[in-house]
């Protein structure tokens, strides 16, 4: 859990400032990002179907983090728009499937996911920010002005994980034609065919749509709404690790709360502290107050990604448990950036590079997600056991 969000602590937080320094301006990095994400459309359910049919899920995650290091090799070098566009799709397409994948293997292998899971997803935020350190320095130290260096612990982290995933408990594909202790399955497609036509899944599916394309503009954009707001470099990922580090505090504290007030209650939290947390953007300059409001961004994590995560694996088969978790990555980190990516560039040239409208609007997919989840929260509480939420 720690190597593999460190992948992605290497790499993401930086990913705005370093297309920026490379001569792309707000356009053209949303189109980018645009592409990156559409490759999620595809790929997330191509290793989700991967895990649940033909691959020990164990297995796939070292041949993700080999090709994902290869897309990073290919990125240091590249300074044109498509290069960059297909350098950063394609580390996209072989890293963002493996944070949900991770959570399958855990949910596998957990006595009692419900309770447990928080904890240890504790580590995974830890691995995002371990990168922050040496990025800071080495940017303090004058080693560099720019942040190419990312790259190369992104290389890292990437090659890291793919040796310790050959460490990982075997995980067979979940689509054995019978589950230990002889109880039979109904198989794959019929499996999927059960989750795609369940309401409360919908519903999860719905919400994590309009929140990761609320996300994503969060975390592609405020890097440089900082920059311009006169915080230098080298406090960029420290700044953003705040919110990380108060996501290591809470999570073991997730468990209990959701043991009082159901998951749902967590999800809709989380909900609205994502739009609390673009208001801020949208409304104040001060540095301060923009650093400080990561740690909403940190509450949106613990509450509404894990509070997801969990519901998508309580509902889904045996047999689709994988293929329940991509799909969200399908829908979230997928069609929902993809759609706030194709908006942003657009709104913020209009606007004359003012990033203002775009957490506005923001701000808006945050407040849909609520009212979504607000409507149907009722029967996603009985789809967990809670009978008031």
């Amino acid at each position: 859990m720690l190597l593999q969000f460190a992948v992605g602590g290497a790499v993401i937080p930086f990913l705005t400032i370093l297309l920026r320094d490379r001569g792309l301006d707000f356009s053209q990095i949303s189109r980018i990002f645009l592409v990156s994400s559409a490759t999620l459309l595809v790929c997330p359910v191509l290793w989700g179907m991967v895990a649940d049919r033909y691959l020990p899920l164990n297995r796939l995650f070292s041949v993700l983090n080999g090709m994902a290091a290869a897309a990073l090799f290919g990125l240091a070098g590249q300074t044109s728009f498509i290069g960059l566009m297909v350098a950063v799709a394609a580390f996209y397409a072989c890293f963002h499937p493996t944070l949900t994948l991770i959570n399958t293997l855990c949910f596998h292998h957990l006595e009692d996911p419900q309770a447990q899971f928080a904890r240890l997803r504790a580590w995974g935020s830890a691995g995002w920010i371990v990168p922050s350190l040496p990025v800071s320095v080495w940017i303090a130290c004058g080693l560099s002005g720019n942040f190419d260096f990312v790259i190369v612990l992104g290389i890292g982290f990437s090659l890291a994980m793919a040796l310790a995933a050959l460490m990982l408990p075997h995980t067979p594909a979940g689509a054995a034609p019978v589950a230990p202790g002889g109880i039979p399955l109904i198989g794959y497609w019929p499996a999927t065919r059960r989750l795609l036509g369940n309401s409360n899944y919908l519903t999860i599916i719905g919400a994590f749509f309009l929140m990761s394309a609320s996300f994503s503009l969060m975390i592609f954009y405020s890097p440089p709404f900082l920059e311009d707001r006169g915080v230098s470099r080298e406090w960029i990922g420290p700044i953003q690790s705040i919110g990380v580090v108060l996501e290591i505090v809470m999570f073991p504290f997730l468990p209990r709360y959701v043991q009082r007030r159901g998951y749902v209650s967590a999800v809709l939290i989380g909900c609205a502290c994502l739009l609390l947390r673009h208001l801020v953007y949208v409304y104040s300059d001060n540095a301060w107050v923009l650093s400080a409001s990561y740690l909403l961004a940190g509450m949106v994590i613990v509450f509404f990604h894990i509070g997801c995560s969990i519901l998508a694996n309580a509902i889904a088969g045996r047999e689709v448990k994988a293929t329940a978790q991509t799909l969200l990555v399908l829908f979230g980190s997928g069609l929902g950036p993809m759609f706030a990516n194709g908006a942003a560039g657009p709104l913020s040239k209009h606007f004359e590079n003012d990033l203002r409208p775009v957490f506005a609007m923001a701000a808006v997919l945050a407040a849909m997600a609520f009212g979504l989840v607000w409507v149907r929260r009722k029967a996603l509480a009985r789809a967990t056991g809670h009978a008031v939420e």
